[in-house]
């Protein structure tokens, strides 16, 4: 019976506090937020079109959403624009910045419909905010 009270308490304390914790994000957090939550949801479909554009898996880190657009008014339908960085080795040379668009307009799962790489010169590598 304690056990039991005492687990009660535990978790009608954890979400007494969640509130108080959310009305703390500023709007920029809770867009940061957001967009790691997009991109985490779409990295298996990052993998595939690069293993797909490159003919292997390739490494990549600071992944991030550069655009988000609403399709129709009224639908769930979105173009989303992913950007990585590839390399080899321990982040090594060569570096591309990848820009892959992903929609879910004609298919229920996210279809990449434009894929664009740069190959970076040195100068252009640049640390990350957020490596993924």
């Amino acid at each position: 019976m304690k056990k039991t009270l005492f687990i009660l308490i535990t978790v009608f304390s954890f979400f007494c506090s969640s509130p108080a914790q959310a009305e703390t994000l500023t709007k920029r957090d809770e867009i940061q937020l957001r967009d790691d939550l997009i991109f985490i949801m779409l990295y298996p479909s990052i993998q595939q079109e690069l293993k797909k554009q490159y003919g292997e898996i390739k490494q990549n880190y600071c992944g991030k959403i550069t655009q988000i657009k609403k399709l129709p008014i009224g639908s769930y339908l979105y173009n989303v624009i992913v950007q990585v960085t590839t390399f080899e080795g321990a982040h090594s040379p060569p570096n591309d910045l990848v820009t892959i668009t992903f929609s879910n307009e004609k298919t229920i799962e996210w279809q990449a419909i434009d894929f664009q790489r740069r190959r970076l010169k040195p100068n252009e590598v640049t640390e990350c905010r957020n490596p993924l």
